[in-house]
């Protein structure tokens, strides 16, 4: 009987020292989380350091302390560090898709601004911190939505647009002379552009049309960055969607008696003078623009009725004398200057006309 309890005893401990080795095994290799540095050191927003770097009117960079959310990551470990307000390019940042959506503290990187162009550089003695303090990453800014796209000169707002974790609606179209894309969209009524020249941005825009370039007016919502350098908008893009308005993938093959409609039209009403005025996106050549009043059939009410109220070659229609009573919506259909192509009728709603 005290062998025994002997044996039990022995048995006891042994299994208690493999439990307490096993333990010390596991948590030497648990890999600690990156955490923020203890201490006073002071983070500045992105904003801030841009509106810094911009008050010099030349070429300059200094090394700064930073804070913000990860939003996007290119194979580079270039990553888009954005807030609420604005963002900044992180070169070849080293961090890996696990900071994603993350807010990080960075310490001692290089901040550059070059041809109006901010960025960050990573130095040697940078040192990166996720900071738990952080919660839902900022969503990507409406370029549509917006009030107006500022001119360099306006140097405050410039410099939150000019770095931009956005999207966007709009039309696009390869330009086979330069190269490159240029995308066209509206903010408000007023027509905006930029250029997409990057390889990676044109190679993934490629893939719409089974790798070769978007050679006619297409439909894309894009996401990506905004920024300004060399006096020209540009756009890296995450992420696309392009409807391209074809029924065959090679766009380069015309379809008898068939156009593209125009896209993103506004119609604005100028109820004192009673006057129309209509703006649509449209980039095919050679084409005029047949402009409808709609309105219910008298005859069947489940069936719209069109009017012909003139017609023009610029993507710009005012009329004057006009009234809406009784008109349910504006229609546009584009017509090629031979008649041997039209598209479908475009239409606005009335609940969409911009009454002033």
């Amino acid at each position: 009987m005290m062998r025994r309890g002997i044996l039990l005893f022995f048995s006891v401990i042994l299994l208690s020292l493999m439990v307490i080795v096993l333990l010390f095994s596991c948590q030497q290799n648990v890999q600690p989380q990156p955490q923020p540095e203890p201490g006073t050191t002071t983070y500045r927003s992105i904003e801030d350091i841009k509106k810094f770097l911009s008050t010099s009117s030349e070429d300059t960079e200094t090394t700064v302390n930073v804070e913000g959310y990860v939003v996007y990551r290119f194979e580079d470990s270039t990553t888009i560090l954005a807030n609420d307000n604005t963002a900044i390019i992180f070169n070849n940042s080293g961090l890996s898709s696990k900071y994603v959506g993350k807010k990080i503290l960075i310490k001692s990187v290089k901040a550059v601004y070059k041809t109006k162009k901010s960025y960050l550089e990573r130095l040697d003695s940078t040192e990166i911190y996720i900071d738990p303090s952080g919660k839902t990453p900022p969503q990507p800014k409406n370029l549509n939505s917006l009030s107006e796209v500022p001119e360099p000169s306006a140097k405050d707002s410039f410099v939150l647009i000019n770095g931009l974790w956005s999207t966007v609606h709009g039309n696009l179209k390869y330009d086979t002379t330069e190269g490159k894309y240029i995308v066209n969209y509206l903010v408000g009524t007023k027509l905006q552009n930029f250029e997409v020249s990057d390889g990676r941005s044109i190679d993934l825009l490629n893939q719409f049309n089974v790798n070769k370039p978007i050679t006619v007016d297409a439909e894309a919502t894009l996401t990506g960055y905004l920024f300004y350098e060399n006096n020209t908008w540009k756009f890296s893009i995450t992420n696309a969607d392009v409807k391209i308005p074809s029924p065959s993938v090679n766009v380069g093959i015309d379809v008898p008696g068939y156009i593209p409609a125009v896209e993103q039209a506004t119609v604005t009403y100028y109820q004192s003078e009673s006057k129309l005025k209509i703006e649509y996106l449209y980039s095919i050549p050679d084409v005029k623009f047949m402009i409808y009043k709609e309105y219910n059939n008298l005859s069947n009410q489940d069936e719209k009725a069109y009017e012909l109220i003139g017609e023009t070659t610029s993507t710009i229609f005012e009329k004057a004398g006009f009234s809406i009573e009784g008109v349910t919506g504006i229609g546009i259909r584009v017509v090629s200057n031979d008649g041997t192509k039209e598209s479908e009728i475009y239409v606005v709603p009335k609940e969409k006309f911009a009454l002033k």
